[in-house]
């Protein structure tokens, strides 16, 4: 299978051909190891994230339509997520050192994670349907500017004015104790959407 194209391959994975999907990742597994690798600086954590993304991707397949295109967002707001967890797992440790308590805080970070999810989905829900699409397609779908765009006849323009709002009116959502951690994702959201994030 290796001499087919990605289009081929996707088309295959997502009328459930599993070995297609395994030559779509060892095509793309080296290149994106080494872009995420250069970036987070663990090996393990590298391997983990694309992992994952893999996973994501098998999971997604029915809903992709540019193969190359869904995994390089898909690996870079996966760095951003692992840059925002480990930031937050870092100021944990320090706090608890500081305070010389028990080190429990996988448990804590997970709840806390879990908090800003349950919020984040809230102040999705209050937006109105136009916001709330192109959020949830850019953000957890993993569709582009012009993915979105064409799926709900909008502008390019519009769609990054919405999304830009969207993100904002998250990080006003939460409270001074998930504003820094917020402000971090959001800020990174918004480089890669005005595209100031290096490209793959």
């Amino acid at each position: 299978m290796k001499h087919l194209s990605d289009a081929e391959l996707l088309s295959l994975a997502q009328n459930d051909n599993e070995k297609a999907f395994e030559t779509i990742m060892y095509r793309y597994n080296a290149e994106l190891y080494k872009y995420v690798c250069t970036r987070i600086r663990s090996e393990q954590d590298t391997s983990d994230l694309l992992q994952e993304v893999f996973i994501s991707c098998w999971k997604n397949r029915h809903n992709i339509t540019q193969l190359k295109g869904y995994l390089v967002r898909a690996v870079k707001y996966a760095i951003i997520d692992w840059q925002v967890e480990n930031r937050k797992l870092l100021a944990r440790q320090a706090i608890l050192m500081e305070k010389d308590e028990p080190a429990a805080f996988p448990v804590e970070n997970q709840l806390i994670s879990q908090e800003i999810k349950e919020e984040i989905e809230a102040e999705v829900a209050k937006m109105n349907d136009t916001m709330r699409q192109v959020f949830v397609s850019s953000r957890w779908e993993l569709k582009s500017i012009r993915e979105i765009a064409l799926e709900y006849g909008l502008s390019e323009q519009t769609v990054k004015n919405n999304l830009t709002l969207a993100l904002k009116r998250i990080r006003l959502r939460l409270n001074n104790h998930y504003l820094p951690l917020l402000y971090m994702l959001v800020t990174l959201s918004l480089q890669f959407l005005n595209g100031t994030t290096p490209a793959f």
